[in-house]
């Protein structure tokens, strides 16, 4: 099945699964927006199910692939038995959690214990989930690396790294033998196989993920367009936009990932995830590999992602849930979750996947990792950079002049 099968397969699955479970919920349900009874329903469904916990069950709202579920089931299962409490694993999109969590916070009531949202969302939900005791979490809390515990900061500790993400270079080993180490030679690899490299090139977050680590490779910090490193990035962008595959201005992670395992691209940027996909397939790491992104004028970087766990305000198991939180941050899981999910861990004291070699790349590049500026206007900042990288890309504005352009648009109300 292909990556973007999967990915659908999955959203239909949980599609009707609530569709399923809510013609038989009582009519009350019927009443919460869509979002918040996608957790409602699954405590329904564990109840339907005839498992001993009922309506006491922990729900825990997780973004995993389906070939996560498994192992994260299993090591669920352990937390179950050492504590006697039931835990409902709700399978979900980070978009979907975002949003039963918003509906429930509103709402102020809900199921939801747990939830993990992407980094990128924490500036958002944080008013939406409870600020956390540091003192009680102290032994989890002095394990974390200082930059992953600092992004979930937000007026108070309020969210936790359950796994850290960031990109790394991904290459087909059969047309590019030695992937590029430096700006220059990523250019010439663009050259000699020109309209089969990509970038993630639709006007959302994934394409600031692939701009700034050009902007800090380069020496600039990314949030003053006026910078000299800013210029030299998107002149980095300008001289690959004519080597550029054909749909590169629409590709997001998904779409550019299908059309790498196709053969259509040879080299592009990405998340570990995918390579757990290509391995699934048959294709990493015998074909498609990783490597660290290409060295610029001031050495690599790239952008911290991933999964940071939470306790809503609204969670009717507050006590289990910390409980659990606390689990999953243990040193034990968090090992057991990077050696057989590849997952990275936020503890310092947990090592990487060194024994997947299809992770190499990433696991190379987890000294450049770098926060995205942290700034209550930060979707404002990464719009402008995205408008101002597909102007040099795709309409052949000088980098100078789109540099102008976003810092005028970063003056305007």
């Amino acid at each position: 099945m292909s990556i973007a099968a999967r990915a659908a397969a999955e959203v239909r699955t949980d599609a009707d699964h609530v569709r399923r479970t809510t013609a038989a919920a009582p009519a009350a349900w019927a009443s919460l927006p869509r979002s918040l009874a996608i957790a409602a329903v699954a405590t329904l469904s564990l109840l339907g199910a005839g498992c001993s916990g009922g309506p006491d069950a922990i729900v825990l709202a997780v973004a995993l692939l389906p070939a996560e579920l498994p192992v994260y089931r299993s090591v669920i299962g352990e937390f179950e038995r050492r504590s006697g409490r039931r835990v409902m694993i709700v399978p979900q999109q980070y978009s979907d959690i975002r949003r039963a969590l918003g509906a429930e916070s509103k709402a102020g009531r809900g199921t939801l214990d747990l939830v993990e949202l992407d980094v990128y969302s924490l500036a958002v939900a944080a008013g939406d989930v409870a600020e956390l005791d540091e003192q009680a979490l102290a032994r989890e809390i002095d394990a974390l690396d200082e930059n992953a515990l600092a992004a979930g900061r937000f007026g108070g500790l309020r969210f936790l790294p359950h796994r850290l993400s960031w990109q790394a270079m991904i290459y087909d080993h059969e047309a590019i033998a030695s992937p590029p180490a430096s700006w220059s030679e990523l250019v010439e690899v663009a050259r000699a196989h020109s309209g089969r490299i990509a970038i993630k090139g639709a006007l959302y977050e994934g394409l600031a993920c692939d701009v700034l680590p050009l902007v800090w490779a380069a020496g600039a910090s990314g949030e003053d367009f006026g910078e000299e490193g800013a210029e030299a990035a998107l002149g980095m962008l300008a001289e690959l936009a004519p080597h550029l595959h054909p749909h590169s201005e629409t590709f997001k992670e998904a779409a550019i990932a299908e059309a790498m395992a196709r053969g259509e691209i040879v080299l592009h940027w990405n998340w570990p995830a995918v390579m757990s996909l290509y391995q699934s397939q048959g294709l990493a790491p015998q074909r498609i590999r990783s490597a660290p992104l290409p060295a610029g004028p001031r050495g690599r970087a790239t952008v911290l992602g991933g999964g940071y766990v939470a306790v809503p305000s609204a969670a009717p198991h507050r006590d289990d849930a910390l409980a659990l939180l606390r689990f999953l941050l243990s040193r034990e899981v968090q090992q057991r979750l990077a050696t057989e999910l590849g997952w990275f861990s936020g503890r310092r004291d947990v090592a990487p996947p060194t024994d997947n070699t299809a992770l190499d790349g990433f696991v190379a590049m987890r000294p450049h990792v770098r926060p995205r500026p942290e700034r209550k206007d930060y979707p404002r900042l990464s719009r402008a950079w995205q408008q101002a990288a597909r102007a040099v890309l795709f309409e052949n504005v000088a980098p100078a002049k789109a540099l102008a352009t976003a810092r005028e648009s970063m003056k305007e109300n």
